[in-house]
């Protein structure tokens, strides 16, 4: 079995004898269609020469008559002389006499006007077919000729021999090809395995050798007792193994020093040449890209990266090859500066690219927080201070002779002096809030902040003649965290509750421990807030009903403080809310203990209904 493995010997000598059997094939059919050709001609010309000696003893008076008994006989007699079939078709393709049939049964032939040797003999006067007879069911060689009497096409005569003798030549002739091939197969295929044993010998030390090079043993030698290509090959691996030693211990120390450099850069690289694929590229580049890692090098980029952007630049600066810079924008949202420089490869005439690309999703957004911010202020001021200016223009026009209508003015003056007080104050405590870092978070027992908030908030839920009730904790339990900060925190949910509910509802306070934390909760009968508005609401500004938050003096900013508040003391603000069935705003703390168990889900409690926050 060693002979059939899948070494270079094997497949040399299967080269060979695959050579050797093709050519034999292609041999060997092309003389034995060269003989099968020969022997139709052959045939063909005989029977041309019958098909002429039977047209001469041929009445043609009578076959132009349709002498059917004597055109019987004719037949009869010309195929017992030939050795053929003969047949006399008419100029309709009727066959009148055969010298194989009755003429009582001719009327039951086909006609024969189609058939390939008669379309021939119409077309040249002699047509040759050779086919399987359906009349009589056995393989015939037909020739057609032409009867022509005074100038008028009387019909056709036909002489047909059977082919079994001629079968049997050419199986005879593919017989002899085909022992002959292989013979000569074999008799090859002997020589080749005895000629290939000394080269196999060296090959086989020369593979084992070099496997050994391979494997990072460049000091090993390789001896073999040839003079010929073989012993050349040997004492070239020998040289190479040398030179690769030298080389690597050169490449490693360089790729070291590459690496080092690399690594302390902190935007992605990747070199491309003249010919549009990848010579060089550092993993940044690849993370920032969203490439798999993997084998990339020699790569057409845009097989490589995914935005049309990207390939765009690089075509641009292949075509111009002149420094470019540019932003390019993600699938992900995420933003890259591209930058591409010209690079000469090689120290040729050739010049590729260098591009490096930096994520700069991050400067971005905060450009666009800051933008939205500056942008919403001013709107936010804007509005009340347009208000006070109208107010009093109005006043210094006519408004100071009426003095119901000037305390009328002067009231929605002062209300826009809250609404704006209000907000600065927001913006202030947000600024001090985001400007706070590392907090030192101190445990505390909540029940007296919620309870001095209930006191503070009963006499207002009151007088909007809202239902304002607070469930107590089970079980005493401290909070880690900042006792003000958690005081800003509920007191912002309970005052967006109360403003947001109508006349005749309820707002709740309720707390609810778990072995691991502390859950409060407001809720209360509002008209709820969409699900499509959860996701924004503790954005800065955002308001899902303008009109009606500045009408009941929120800045929208509240919300926003509080979800400020709880990241600082490491807590979670969530909502549960259906439109017009209420919400539930979730305040999540740790519980303070020694040691925390595994974390248990949030345990929300029956909502009642959801205010509109600002």
């Amino acid at each position: 079995m060693r002979f059939f493995a899948t070494n270079l010997r094997s497949k040399l000598i299967l080269i060979i004898l695959v050579a050797l059997a093709v050519g034999l094939t292609l041999v060997g059919s092309a003389l034995y269609f060269r003989y099968q050709t020969y022997l139709y001609n052959q045939i063909e010309g005989i029977l041309t020469h019958y098909a002429g000696l039977a047209e001469t003893s041929l009445d043609l008076s009578r076959m132009e008559d349709t002498d059917l008994p004597y055109l019987r006989e004719f037949a009869v007699r010309i195929a017992a002389t030939v050795d053929c079939r003969v047949t006399l078709i008419n100029p309709d393709g009727n066959v009148v006499a055969d010298s194989e049939i009755p003429i009582d049964s001719l009327g039951y032939l086909d006609n024969h006007l189609r058939r390939p040797e008669v379309q021939a003999s119409l077309a040249k006067g002699i047509g040759f077919n050779i086919r399987r007879s359906k009349t009589i069911s056995k393989d015939l060689l037909y020739l057609s000729k032409t009867i022509n009497f005074n100038g008028k096409h009387l019909g056709f005569l036909r002489l047909a021999m059977f082919g079994e003798e001629t079968n049997e030549m050419l199986d005879i002739a593919q017989l002899f090809f085909v022992l002959g091939g292989i013979s000569i197969l074999l008799i090859s295929s002997v020589m080749v395995v005895l000629l290939s044993r000394r080269i196999n010998r060296n090959l086989d030390i020369a593979i084992e050798k070099a496997r050994q090079i391979a494997s990072g043993d460049l000091d090993v030698k390789i001896e073999l007792d040839s003079d010929d290509e073989l012993g050349e090959l040997g004492s070239s691996l020998n040289t190479m193994a040398m030179q690769l030693s030298r080389y690597i211990r050169r490449l490693s120390r360089e790729r070291q020093e590459l690496d080092t450099v690399l690594s302390s850069i902190n935007e992605g690289i990747l070199a491309i040449n003249r010919d549009k694929k990848i010579i060089f590229f550092n993993d940044l580049a690849l993370s920032l890209l969203a490439v798999p890692l993997q084998q990339i090098r020699g790569q057409y980029y845009y097989q490589i990266i995914r935005n049309e952007h990207l390939n765009s630049l690089l075509e641009s600066f292949l075509a111009k090859p002149v420094l470019i810079s540019d932003e390019v924008r993600l699938d992900d949202n995420r933003t890259l500066e591209a930058v591409i420089a010209p690079v000469r490869m090689h120290n040729s005439e050739e010049v590729g690219a260098v591009m490096v690309l930096r994520d700069i999703s991050h400067f971005k957004k905060l450009e666009k927080i800051r933008t939205d911010f500056v942008a919403n202020v001013s709107h936010e001021f804007k509005t009340p201070l347009a208000a006070i200016r109208g107010y009093a223009e109005s006043m210094l026009d006519w408004g100071l002779e009426d003095e119901e209508i000037s305390r009328k003015y002067l009231r929605k003056v002062l209300k826009q002096s809250h609404q704006l007080e209000n907000l600065v104050a927001d913006l202030l405590q947000l600024a001090r809030i985001e400007r706070l870092q590392n907090i030192e978070l101190s445990p505390f027992n909540p029940h007296p902040l919620l309870n001095d908030i209930v006191h503070q908030y009963a006499e207002l839920a009151t007088s909007k003649q809202l239902e304002f009730t607070y469930q107590e904790p089970t079980e005493p339990a401290l909070v880690p965290g900042d006792p003000e900060m958690f005081r800003s925190i509920i007191v912002n949910l309970v005052d967006n509750a109360i403003k947001y509910t109508p006349e005749g509802g309820r707002v709740s306070l309720s707390v609810n421990t778990t072995s691991n934390h502390i859950i409060f909760s407001v809720a209360d009968t509002g008209l709820g807030i969409p699900e499509k508005y959860q996701s924004r609401i503790f954005e800065r500004f955002y308001r899902m009903d303008k009109a009606r938050s500045r009408a009941i003096g929120g800045t929208g900013l509240g919300l926003s403080i509080v979800k400020h508040l709880c990241e600082l003391q490491n807590a979670q603000v969530s909502v549960k809310s259906s439109q017009d069935e209420g919400s539930i705003f979730y305040v999540k703390f740790p519980r303070f203990q020694a040691t925390r168990p595994s974390p248990e889900p949030l345990a929300q409690p029956e909502t009642s209904g959801m205010s509109d926050p600002t």
